[in-house]
Order: C-alpha cells, then structure tokens, then sequence
C-alpha cells in the first residue's frame, strides 16, 4: 500500500466536534502519531467520517491531562477511504495538540 511522506496537523479546538485531517477520494488517514494536553477533565474520541464511526474509544482525560501516541510507522487507526478524521470532545473546553499522519491509498 502506498503511503504519503508524513504530514503533520496542529489541533488546537475547543468545540465538541472538530475535523482533524481531510483526504481525497479513495485515500485513508493513518494517524502515526498524536500529542493532546486538556484544559478540563471530558472525554475524547477519534472518528472516521464527520459523526461516523469511532476509531477509538472514548478516551477519559483528567484536568490538564496529557495523551500521547509515539511515533509507530505501522500507525495506531485509520480512517476509512475518502473519511476525514473527527475528533469529539464530551466537553466543549481547549484541547490542544499536535497530530502526525499519512495518506494511504
């Protein structure tokens, strides 16, 4: 499967729904690696299309709570083909962060 070089996105929302990463027809999104620091303790949760299929779970992060994924080539999810990347919040508070990915096609 070819791959893209890897690209990068700054997350920086405080809305509950917030499109991460776009892609064109017939590409995945591969998350390869992720950075996230919360203001407020909420859960977040990582989904393929915009409202459309979780990719992880619900994540629980405490107040000022830190989340990291390290750098794996293989990566850690995917979105499906032509899908953006969603990340929700159960709280509409900052979440900040930076995400690492690749085009698959």
């Amino acid at each position: 499967m070819p791959m893209s070089e890897v690209q990068y996105a700054v997350i920086n929302q405080a809305t509950t729904t917030a499109v991460v990463a776009a892609q064109a027809a017939g590409v995945k999104i591969r998350v390869v690696a992720l950075l996230l620091v919360n203001t407020t303790a909420q859960s977040l949760t990582f989904k393929s299309g915009a409202g459309g299929t979780a990719l992880t779970g619900a994540m629980a992060l405490a107040t000022n709570g830190v989340f990291v994924l390290p750098f794996s080539p293989r990566g850690h999810f995917e979105t499906a083909a032509a899908a953006l990347l969603e990340l929700t919040q159960s709280g509409a508070t900052q979440v900040s962060g930076a995400l690492c990915w690749v085009a698959v096609s």
